[in-house]
C-alpha cells in the first residue's frame, strides 16, 4: 500500500511509479485533515493593573475597587461579562469580571486588579501582552428585559 499526502489526482513515488488515486491507493489529503497552525483564541491586548491609590475607590460601575478581587477595566464591554485573560510568556491564566472603565492611557487596552496581576506573574513587569478570550458577555438588552 502507498500512503502519500495528495492535491492532485495522481502521484509518483520515489521509484518513479505512477498512482491514480482509486480503491488501491489510500489517499490522505494533508490539507483537509490538519488544522493549520495559528493563534491562540481570543484577542491580543496590552494589559496593565490599577496602583495601591486606587484601593476603595467607586468603580465606573459603581462598585468599590477591591485589590484582592478578580476583576478589571475595559472600555466597551459590558460589566459583568467574564474574561479569560492568559500571560503568553508563562501560559498563566485567570478569569476577571469587568467592573470599571478603562484604561485611559494610549496603547493600553485593560486594567487589571491587583489579584489577577498576581495570578498571571505580571507584577514585575507592570505592562504585557495578554490574550483575552470572552468567557460570558452580558448584554444590557437581557439585563433590561429582565426587569
Amino acid at each position: 500500500m502507498f500512503i502519500a499526502p495528495v492535491i492532485a489526482q495522481t502521484m509518483v513515488s520515489l521509484s518513479g511509479e505512477e498512482f491514480i488515486a482509486d480503491q488501491s491507493v489510500v489517499v490522505i489529503d494533508s490539507l483537509q485533515t490538519q488544522e493549520p497552525p495559528g493563534d491562540p483564541p481570543g484577542e491580543t491586548m496590552v494589559a496593565t493593573y490599577y496602583s495601591k491609590r486606587f484601593q476603595g475607590r467607586k468603580t465606573a460601575s459603581g462598585e468599590r475597587y477591591n485589590r484582592d478581587a478578580l476583576t478589571c477595566a475595559h472600555k466597551t464591554l459590558p460589566f459583568q461579562t467574564l474574561l479569560k485573560i492568559t500571560n503568553p510568556r508563562n501560559s498563566k491564566s485567570v478569569i476577571v469580571r469587568v467592573n470599571d472603565r478603562g484604561p485611559f492611557n494610549r496603547g493600553r487596552d485593560i486594567d487589571l486588579s491587583y489579584a489577577a496581576a498576581k495570578e498571571i506573574g505580571m507584577l514585575s513587569a507592570g505592562v504585557i501582552p495578554v490574550q483575552v478570550e470572552i468567557l460570558e458577555q452580558v448584554y444590557t438588552d437581557t439585563l433590561l428585559a429582565k426587569n
